[in-house]
C-alpha cells in the first residue's frame, strides 16, 4: 500500500478571495491522496505563501521564502501575488516552482495542476470554497457565515493598486456557480450571513453579459434565510445602476454595504487614475439610509496621497462621516514599479504619514463614526465589528 504523501502550507497573509482560493487548493490536494501536516519537516511537499497587498505583507513574503528555502528548497513550490507582481524579485531568492494567482479561470492557482501529476483531476473540478481553511483566518469565526467569490480581478487601473497586479483583470463566475455555491452552504449547514466577496464587485458581470443588480436580485429571492453582506462595490456601481440598485439595497436582508470612495478631490482621484463619483452617488447612499435601518454603510479613505492638502482631506473625511457608519482609513504607499510612483518626491514621510492617519481617524471618531485602519490593524477592524453587530441590532 502506498504511503500517503504529506502537504504542509504556510501562513499566507492573504485577502479574503484569496483565503477562500487557497481553500479550494487545500481541497483538491486532499481529495487527490494528500493529507495536511503541521510540521513542514514531516511534509513532502512544502507551499510557501505570499501576498502582494501592502508593503509589510510583501516583505514578509520574501523572509517567508528566505525562512522555507534554508531547509526546504528541494520541496518548496512558492504561490501567490507576490509571483505575479514581482517574478524577478522571487526569481532572484527562489529557483525552484512558483504558481501564479492569476489564470485565464474565474478562481485563482490553477497552475498548480502541473506540480502535482499524480492528481488525476483538475482543480477546476473542486466547487469554489465559502469557508477557510482555518478557523485562526476569521477574525469573528461562525461556521453560519458563507463567504462567496463571485468574481477575480479587478477592472480598474488605480495607479497606486498592488493588488491589480497579482490579481490580474476582472474574472466573473457564472451566475449558476454562484447559486449553486449558495445552495449547497444552505444544504449542508444553513448560512445565516452571506458575502458577496471579490476585488472588485461593481462590474461583476459585464463580461458574461450580466449585471450586478441581477445576480443580486436573485441572491435575495433564492432563500429568506440569510442576510447580505456586499464587499468592495466601488462607487462606478452605484452610478451606474442607480435607483435599480438603490431599491435592492434597501431591503432590509441587505445588511453591510462596502463601497471604498477613497477620496473626493477630483485632482487626488485624477492622480489615482480614478475618478470621483461622490457628488452623483450622494443621494443615492442617503436614500439607503432612509430606506434600510439595518444597513451598516461602510467604506474607505486613502489619505496622505502626495500633495494633498488638509482641505482635500477634510473634505473626504466630510463626506465619509455624513454618509457611512464605518471608515477605514488608509495611508497611501507608493511603490516604485506602479505608475503613481511619478508622484513619490512629493510623498510625506513615514512619520508624517502616521501623524494623518491617526489625526483622520480621530477626526472620524469625534464625530461618532467608527474608524479603523483596515489590513494595517486587525484589533481595530475586530472592534469595528462588535460596532457593527451593535448597529444592526
Amino acid at each position: 500500500m502506498a504511503r500517503t504523501k504529506n502537504i504542509y502550507i504556510s501562513e499566507d497573509d492573504m485577502c479574503t478571495t484569496q483565503k477562500l482560493n487557497l481553500s479550494r487548493v487545500q481541497k483538491w490536494l486532499i481529495s487527490g491522496g494528500y493529507e495536511m501536516v503541521d510540521d513542514p519537516s514531516a511534509a513532502d511537499k512544502i507551499i510557501c505563501m505570499t501576498c502582494n497587498g501592502w508593503s509589510l505583507l510583501e516583505k514578509r513574503s520574501y523572509e517567508r521564502i528566505e525562512e522555507f528555502k534554508e531547509s526546504y528548497k528541494d520541496k518548496m513550490i512558492v504561490m501567490g501575488c507576490v509571483v505575479d507582481a514581482h517574478p524577478d524579485k522571487v526569481k532572484s531568492i527562489f529557483h525552484g516552482p512558483v504558481v501564479p494567482t492569476k489564470s485565464e479561470e474565474a478562481l485563482s492557482f490553477s497552475d498548480i495542476e502541473k506540480y502535482f501529476p499524480d492528481i488525476p483531476f483538475p482543480v477546476k473540478s473542486i466547487p469554489a470554497q465559502s469557508m477557510f481553511r482555518r478557523t485562526e483566518d476569521y477574525r469573528d469565526y461562525n461556521p453560519r457565515r458563507s463567504f462567496i467569490n463571485i468574481a477575480e480581478g479587478c477592472a480598474f487601473n488605480c495607479s497606486f493598486c498592488t493588488h491589480k497586479p497579482g490579481l490580474g483583470k476582472r474574472r466573473s463566475r457564472d451566475v449558476e456557480s454562484i447559486l449553486r455555491q449558495i445552495k449547497s452552504d444552505l444544504d449542508s449547514r444553513g448560512i445565516e450571513i452571506l458575502h458577496l466577496m471579490g476585488m472588485e464587485t461593481a462590474l461583476w458581470g459585464t463580461d458574461i453579459g450580466h449585471t450586478y443588480p441581477e445576480l443580486l436580485e436573485l441572491v435575495i429571492n433564492f432563500s429568506e434565510e440569510y442576510e447580505i453582506h456586499v464587499a468592495q462595490f466601488q462607487p462606478h456601481g452605484l452610478k451606474m445602476y442607480g435607483q435599480q440598485l438603490v431599491k435592492l439595497f434597501s431591503n432590509k436582508r441587505v445588511s453591510d454595504i462596502q463601497i471604498p470612495i477613497q477620496s473626493t478631490s477630483d485632482r487626488i482621484m485624477k492622480m489615482m487614475n480614478r475618478k470621483n463619483h461622490a457628488e452623483v452617488i450622494s443621494p443615492f447612499l442617503k436614500e439607503i439610509k432612509r430606506n434600510n435601518s439595518r444597513v451598516i454603510l461602510r467604506t474607505d479613505v486613502i489619505v496622505g496621497w502626495p500633495t494633498e492638502t488638509e482641505s482635500e482631506r477634510i473634505a473626504s473625511l466630510n463626506f465619509a462621516v455624513e454618509h457611512f457608519d464605518e471608515v477605514a482609513v488608509y495611508a497611501i504607499e507608493l511603490s516604485e514599479d506602479l505608475p503613481a510612483w511619478k508622484y513619490h518626491k512629493d510623498a510625506f514621510s513615514a512619520e508624517e504619514l502616521k501623524v494623518i492617519v491617526e489625526t483622520s481617524r480621530s477626526y472620524v471618531e469625534n464625530r461618532n463614526v467608527t474608524a479603523h485602519s483596515g489590513q494595517q490593524d486587525d484589533a481595530s477592524m475586530a472592534r469595528a465589528e462588535i460596532k457593527r453587530k451593535m448597529l444592526r441590532g
